[in-house]
């Protein structure tokens, strides 16, 4: 077995305002939902696993949840695409498949791949899910998944049928993979909507005063 006076006031005001309004907007950023690698992402560079069984796999408990936005992993094959899914857990064994991808990698040295999610399956917090590689003929033994650098062990799982995988070298390190979760588009805070609401209504008045006070001196 081998990862912003009078009519210039408003001009300038107004957008002044606008530009506060929704410069605030905070866009709510991915959270990380499992991650083994280590600072920079790095990972065990020279130690890999590659199996000539059809299946190989990792599995992890997520530390965080989310609707699920990429997985990343570092890995190489020298025979492309390459077929991944994502499943849940029931009875020790891959479950029900969340989603799957058939994706170009890389060959060797190993590269970062990222498996950007359609589907954005729930994830829960505290919850063991599985990743899977279906391997063909041509990959076996050709293709590696890299381990990880921070002690977490678990060794890699192998195996002829997808609910017949066999863990391998439990005490070793397990595969690198970090999952995070979607990213969701910037939503204008309270206080922004408070602000865009307050422009509005200061140049009503100001085009009020124009229409009375301001038109007798002119």
């Amino acid at each position: 077995m081998k990862l912003g006076s009078s009519r210039v006031g408003i001009v300038v005001f107004l957008p002044a305002l606008l530009a506060l309004g929704f410069g605030a907007a905070k866009p709510l950023r991915a959270n990380t939902i499992y991650n083994n690698f280590g600072p920079s992402n790095s990972f065990l560079v020279n130690r890999s696993y590659e199996t000539n069984f059809d299946f190989m796999a990792t599995t992890f408990v997520t530390t965080g949840g989310g609707d699920l936005g990429t997985i990343l992993m570092p890995i190489f094959s020298l025979n492309s695409p390459v077929s991944f899914g994502l499943y849940t857990s029931s009875g020790g064994q891959p479950g029900a498949l969340l989603e799957d991808w058939s994706v170009p990698v890389p060959g060797f040295p190993a590269q970062f791949v990222t498996l950007t999610s359609v589907l954005n399956p729930f994830l829960s917090s505290g919850t063991q899910y599985w990743f899977v590689i279906t391997l063909t003929n041509a990959q076996k033994n050709k293709l590696a998944l890299y381990q990880n650098n921070q002690g977490v062990t678990g060794g890699v799982w192998a195996g002829s049928s997808l609910n017949g995988l066999i863990d391998f070298e439990p005490g070793s390190p397990a595969p690198a993979i970090q999952l995070n979760s979607a990213s969701t588009s910037a939503t204008p805070e309270p206080a922004s909507v408070f602000l865009f609401g307050s422009g509005l209504l200061l140049l009503g008045l100001s085009r009020t005063k124009k229409r009375t006070g301001l038109s007798r001196s002119v």
